[in-house]
């Protein structure tokens, strides 16, 4: 009897703790406003920083948001949708815990808040966590539409079925409605034929080949974002298409 008292008191110890350390990450994620002093909105969009930002731009970041969305049939205008922009370390820290060292991160199913590391709001630029101006068309409303866009494919499939489409589609989607109109899929087409570094996930970092095989099959074969996620083709296969289509 004693043996069991005391085993109880340290499961009791023991779930005390993981309760804490849960609330500890979960709170800040899922009520972080007390953390971003500066904040704009335009439509269900927020942009809340932890520095401070010109207003007008920072709408303007969200105006463009907003259009990119507005492209994706998963998109629902009447849910809210709040980006935090963590440009201190110790936040980046706080918000971003496991995966430390990415530009953004969603949290969904735990909340539709998303985050981002340090940015240059008025000159729309993304500042990596060590310090680095994000260039090209990887623009600051690219990474926040994106991380939304996580959003819509998770509610949409659900977490489970979420976590079994194939990479390509669960990247490839938040890319492609992140990237909106910047992207040349003739140009991704040379370069996918070419094998070029950009094209190859692991070695880049990039969705470049995620990006471009949802173009194919969206923009050259007709299929429609539902289409992708209810019943996906594997990547060999997509691939293989696209180069029967071009006789090879």
């Amino acid at each position: 009897m004693a043996l069991f008292k005391k085993a109880l008191k340290y499961l009791t110890y023991f779930f005390s703790a993981l309760i804490c350390i849960v609330a500890t990450f979960a709170i800040p994620i899922l009520f972080p406003n007390p953390f971003f002093q500066w904040s704009v909105s335009y439509a269900n969009l927020t942009l809340s920083s932890d520095k401070y930002f010109d207003s007008k731009s920072g709408r303007n970041i969200l105006v463009q948001v907003e259009s990119k969305l507005q492209r994706s049939q998963l998109y629902d205008p009447e849910q809210l949708h709040s980006i935090y922009i963590s440009n201190s370390k110790l936040r980046q820290r706080l918000f971003f815990s496991y995966v430390y060292g990415v530009g953004g991160v969603n949290y969904y199913p735990l909340t539709t808040n998303v985050f981002l590391s340090g940015a240059n709001v008025e000159e729309n630029r993304l500042i990596s966590p060590s310090g680095n101006v994000v260039d090209g068309n990887r623009t600051l409303d690219y990474f926040a539409a994106h991380e939304i866009a996580h959003t819509l494919v998770k509610q949409r499939t659900g977490i489970v079925k979420h976590e079994q489409l194939p990479e390509y589609v669960r990247e490839g989607i938040p890319d492609f409605i992140g990237m909106g109109e910047s992207f040349s899929y003739s140009k991704a087409l040379m370069d996918f034929l070419n094998e070029v570094p950009e094209m190859d996930r692991a070695r880049s970092g990039l969705y470049y080949r995620y990006h471009f095989l949802i173009t194919y099959l969206m923009n050259e074969k007709g299929w429609s974002e539902l289409k992708l996620i209810q019943s996906p083709h594997t990547q060999r296969e997509v691939e293989q298409q696209i180069r029967n289509s071009i006789g090879l």
